[in-house]
């Protein structure tokens, strides 16, 4: 008996549970690069902080600026839709890493927050490991799309 509720608790709160890992790490990366956006382009701020804080080792800053930003404004949408979440997540757990693991090595006085890198990074895991559940664009159209 408890064994059936606990099933069904986890078919209802399962899905609810990854929409709203969705929301919360996609709302947390969009802020992110909604601060680095000019209009169409990346602000000449941006750039300066990858040029003067950040320092990814091996691009230049201005590339490196626009993938960082395209990366989390990208993903965080793919999250939001629940279309393509793994991929989406696997994009910002690249930036995750970047962040937590080579700036604070590379940059002027940014450093290592475990306990982001364990929020971000566990939670973007699990969407890779279990996708972005019921409620996601992809269930939906997959359910469309097989069909038979």
């Amino acid at each position: 008996m408890i064994d059936a509720l606990i099933a069904k608790a986890a078919r209802v709160g399962e899905p609810l549970g990854l929409l709203g890992l969705r929301i919360g790490l996609g709302l947390v990366f969009w802020k992110s690069a909604s601060t680095r956006f000019d209009g169409f382009g990346i602000s000449d701020n941006a750039i300066f902080l990858f040029q003067e804080i950040y320092r990814v080792p091996l691009l230049p800053p201005a590339v490196a600026a626009w993938a960082g930003t395209l990366a989390e404004a990208g993903g965080a949408l793919l999250l939001f839709a629940g279309l393509f979440t793994r991929l989406g997540a696997l994009a910002l757990l690249g930036v995750t890493l970047m962040i937590q693991l080579v700036v604070p090595f590379t940059g002027d006085g940014v450093s290592f927050n475990a306990v982001e890198f364990a929020l971000w990074g566990g939670g973007l895991l699990v969407l890779v490991a279990r996708g972005g559940g019921l409620l996601a664009v992809d269930a939906i159209a997959g359910k469309f799309l097989h069909r038979g």
